[in-house]
């Protein structure tokens, strides 16, 4: 053998010794959640630019994945072959990632810090807050020092007793975020087989960074999807929109392009709700792309059934009262029907995997049971054990809190809609954005009647917004990709989860401690009005008007939240009773989300392209057209990520939002 054909054969020889989970692969997914939570952190509350936080798979961690994939690992091939880094690797660092990065501003730090350090500092006699909320408020959850309050949100000298007065509660608090994030892992870890390989979900999400880790450890210069026209027609096209649109900042009489964020505000009729004009949403379209026809479909047409029902009951005066919070959707009855359609995926979706998860907790109790645990990143008894766990803490924790058993439990019910509900859809329909319509905290107030409830329930519910995260389901969706991505490491990967859960404490860290140091150096106050300012009052404000005036049990909810389970059962009924039945039902479930009017156009572009590509060349040609749309997301990243440095440098802030959901 030639001394080149040994050197080939040593390269490959050590590629297949990185297979697993590596100790450098590990260093560099903490290290990218760290560089996120301090990116986003400073993206959104200083320098005020775009929304990075919205999505499902980060903006600014696939940033950090095509820059390994396409500038680390090219550079490294060149001049030092054995230190590329492998498919398994990068799809670690990118299931990390992915988990890692909910948590700074809209995720976690934003909401909590804002929620917690709101109802003592913005007391006045005016409002009544000291009156109906102070007594309840225990020093374990809450920040009590007006100085260190007054430091964070006017800014002033961060001394030692100012930064002391968050350890406590933030503790708590991430035991709490802790628990969430062990149950929603176990929960995944148990559903992994029955939605991977029983029903073969596609995870959308999970296909790009597969897609673009695919051939990473052969010996080309570039990966295998940069290699073609398609991917840089795509690449360059969405990179030149961002270029010029920033261009126009410096020069005003330089027209920019209208499509940043969106266009406009469409009705179709003066009674009917409206819809986002993004054409130009490359973001939603790449990942779509990879998702089924008959889901795409489905998420555009249950989104035009809702803009037609809403137009009815509009022009027939017909409505129930405005929803209990900012951030449940609007128009309730349509926000409770999607709800009870949510609830009903869920439970039918468990019911399917009934058999599977029989034998899970059989697996739990007997070790020698036949199912085969192996392959999952824990065992099925940790999982379960975990699951346990996880409840009972919570469970404990709320009613510590102050919510009665009852409202702990119906909270905590409505919470598990919504994260296992949001985790498959996005599994299945591969949307870069959604929530859920009801939040739980709502859903316990205009179920049980917030007459019924005590001070300090309903105070309790009003610090639980701190981890509302836009009812996006917290680490849940996430998690359901890691799990998958975890398919595709090759050899050890049951360090997944320690590795996963060792990044959110470090972006929990992190992203904390930059935005209490940011708020002691310019003044929170003086940030965004997401997270310091507008909608932390706003929560309890309105349980304030709760409190004050409380009310019975909200009926009608319950009726439009049975009519959306009853739709929902109908439509899975007739999809699985009739093959030539076309529509899907998971559209139903987020139809009326407020993200929805934003995701609806991007959605149905994806699906009208990939109709038109299957019809004309089939499964050979989507094939061949993934580099266009894989092309598209890296452009329209490198895009927001050049107009991110645009703010930063010359208009920090009063950013530019080019990117939102």
């Amino acid at each position: 053998m030639d001394r080149s054909g040994a050197k080939s054969l040593s390269v490959e020889q050590h590629s297949r010794s990185k297979e697993g989970i590596t100790l450098r692969a590990v260093f560099i997914g903490v290290l990218a959640v760290v560089a996120i939570n301090l990116w986003v952190t400073y993206a959104e509350t200083v320098v005020r630019s775009s929304r990075l936080n919205l999505s499902f798979f980060q903006l600014t961690l696939l940033s950090i994945f095509i820059a390994l994939v396409g500038g680390v690992n090219p550079l490294l091939r060149r001049i030092r072959p054995r230190a590329v880094l492998s498919p398994s690797e990068l799809l670690t660092v990118a299931a990390i990632g992915m988990v890692g990065s909910v948590v700074p501003t809209s995720g976690v730090t934003g909401f909590l810090v804002g929620v917690i350090g709101s109802p003592i500092y913005f007391a006045t006699p005016e409002n009544g807050w000291a009156e109906y909320y102070h007594p309840h408020l225990q020093a374990w959850m809450v920040p009590s020092d007006r100085d260190a309050l007054r430091a964070f949100f006017e800014g002033g000298a961060a001394g030692v007793d100012a930064w002391n007065a968050w350890l406590a509660p933030l503790a708590w608090w991430g035991s709490l975020v802790a628990a969430l994030l062990v149950g929603s892992a176990c929960a995944m870890v148990i559903l992994r087989r029955q939605w991977a390989e029983n029903e073969k979900l596609v995870y959308p999400l999970a296909a790009v960074p597969m897609e673009m880790a695919e051939g990473a450890s052969s010996r080309s210069t570039l990966p295998d999807f940069m290699k073609g026209r398609l991917f840089w027609f795509g690449a360059v096209f969405a990179f030149a929109l961002f270029a010029w649109h920033a261009t126009s900042w410096f020069f005003h009489g330089m027209p920019g392009i209208r499509f940043f964020p969106h266009a406009g505000y469409f009705r179709f009729t003066r009674y009917s709700p409206g819809v986002y004009i993004q054409p130009l949403q490359f973001y939603t379209i790449g990942f779509a792309y990879f998702a089924n026809l008959q889901v795409l479909f489905s998420i555009w047409f249950f989104f035009l059934v809702h803009v037609v029902e809403g137009g009815i009951f509009n022009r027939l005066g017909y409505q129930i009262e405005r929803s209990t919070d900012t951030f449940s959707a609007d128009p309730p009855t349509e926000a409770w029907q999607c709800f009870g359609a949510l609830a009903c995926l869920v439970a039918w979706r468990l019911w399917v995997a009934r058999t599977h998860l029989r034998g899970v907790f059989l697996k739990a109790l007997r070790p020698d049971h036949p199912l085969d645990d192996g392959r999952e990143v824990l065992s099925y008894r940790a999982s379960v054990l975990g699951l346990l766990l996880s409840v009972i803490f919570t469970l404990f924790w709320l009613h510590r809190s102050g919510m009665d058993a009852i409202s702990a439990a119906m909270f905590l019910f409505a919470l598990g809609i919504i994260y296992i509900g949001l985790a498959r859809v996005v599994s299945e329909a591969g949307v870069a954005y959604a929530q859920g319509t009801v939040t739980p905290q709502a859903f316990v107030m205009d179920l049980r009647g917030t007459y019924g409830l005590s001070g300090a329930c309903l105070t309790s519910i009003a610090l639980s917004y701190a981890l509302i995260d836009y009812m996006r389901g917290l680490f849940t969706p996430g998690l359901a990709q890691a799990v998958r991505l975890a398919d595709r490491i090759r050899g050890n990967r049951r360090l997944l989860l320690l590795c996963v859960t060792v990044g959110v404490f470090a972006g929990l860290v992190s992203s904390i401690w930059f935005t209490l140091h940011l708020g002691h150096t310019h003044g929170a106050y003086n940030f965004s009005r997401l997270f310091f300012n507008g909608n932390p009052k706003a929560v309890f404000s309105t349980t304030l008007g709760q409190m004050r005036t409380p009310g019975a049990p909200e009926l009608s909810r319950v009726l439009f939240f049975g009519i959306g389970a009853g739709l929902m059962a109908v439509l899975t009924f007739l999809r699985y009773r009739f093959s030539w039945w076309p529509i899907h039902p998971i559209g139903l479930a987020v139809a009326a989300a407020d993200n929805v009017y934003s995701l609806a156009m991007p959605v149905f572009m994806a699906w009208a392209a990939k109709a038109v590509v299957m019809r004309v060349g089939g499964v050979a040609l989507y094939r061949r057209s993934k580099p266009l749309f894989l092309g598209l997301l890296v452009g329209y990243t490198a895009g927001v990520v050049l107009a991110f440095t645009v703010d930063a440098i010359w208009f920090p802030g009063q950013g530019h939002q080019v990117h939102w959901w």
